[in-house]
């Protein structure tokens, strides 16, 4: 995915962010948006299987991934379409705080309905995340790097990441499963530093 508009979104935003909300504006709100657009247009997406059917849920929960010293938690943003990219910031800070700082409860890490990770904290480019228990899906961000690409047949060095979407091929086909990619794909591209994050 080329970054440019997400990273020109953020360098537009992040002095007003930090000032307003007493804390740094990261990417992974921009992901976590990218996958409720994508969660909206192909809601079968937004599903979970008990082993024996499919549910689709209305209520987009989505869960972020968070690295502790050795164990890993997923606290779930409820109603997660609900929420500006401000909003996600917001949620995605609180929940990650309280879960650095041994603060959540059971309700903070339960009925999720999909999940986003954030394996480029760590600089890895390209991995396969576990899908939560239940759930259809797990979306994961990579690290963001400069990389050359060709751009109308011009080389150009643009800030670049992997996408990464493991999915439970008995909920979702490869089909479904890559037009979800696309949607995502298409709606971080399509972030600018005029897209409001308010």
């Amino acid at each position: 995915v080329d970054m440019s508009g997400v990273v020109a979104s953020r360098d537009a935003h992040k002095r007003e962010f930090q000032e307003r909300e007493g804390f740094s504006l990261t990417y992974l709100p921009y992901v976590v948006a990218a996958a409720v657009a994508a969660l909206r247009e192909h809601p079968h997406v937004n599903a979970t299987f008990n082993g024996d059917e499919i549910l689709v849920h209305r209520g987009l929960n989505v869960g972020i991934s968070v690295g502790l010293e050795d164990t890993l938690v997923v606290p779930v943003i409820k109603g997660a379409d609900g929420l500006s990219l401000a909003g996600l910031a917001r949620a995605v800070n609180d929940l990650a705080t309280r879960a650095r700082t041994k603060k959540l409860n059971a309700d903070d890490l339960a009925g999720g309905t999909f999940t986003v990770n954030n394996s480029g904290t760590f600089g890895t480019l390209f991995s396969y995340s576990v899908i939560n228990p239940g759930q259809a899906g797990i979306l994961t961000m990579e690290a963001i790097q400069d990389r050359p690409v060709a751009i109308n047949g011009m080389l150009a060095i643009r800030p670049m990441m992997y996408l990464c979407f493991s999915f439970d091929h008995r909920v979702l086909d490869g089909l479904q499963a890559a037009r979800f990619l696309v949607t995502a794909r298409e709606w971080l591209a399509s972030v600018n530093a005029d897209t409001p994050i308010y």
